[in-house]
């Protein structure tokens, strides 16, 4: 999951430390927009090989590091889950 900070940190030019923990809202902190919402999803489609859908992108779940870190592995596992 480290590739999800390293983007994270990268595009939006933050670092995670103990002033501004992994579990900080990244829209309420102003460090994200819906445009860049879209760029992560795009990212983690990509990179995890997983889809999101609407709902599940509008539903506010994945606005930290940690929520996003935890719906991705959600999502790998089902992916794993549905192949077996």
């Amino acid at each position: 999951m480290s590739r999800i900070r390293d983007f994270i940190e990268e595009q939006f030019l933050i670092e995670f430390d103990e002033t501004f923990p992994e579990s900080s809202d990244l829209f309420k902190e102003g460090v994200m927009d819906s445009f860049g919402y879209i760029q992560l999803i795009r990212f983690l489609e990509k990179e995890y090989g997983i889809k999101f859908s609407e709902k599940e992108m509008t539903g506010g779940v994945m606005v930290s590091l940690t929520q996003i870190e935890a719906a991705v592995a959600e999502k790998v596992s089902q992916r794993g889950t549905a192949s077996a």
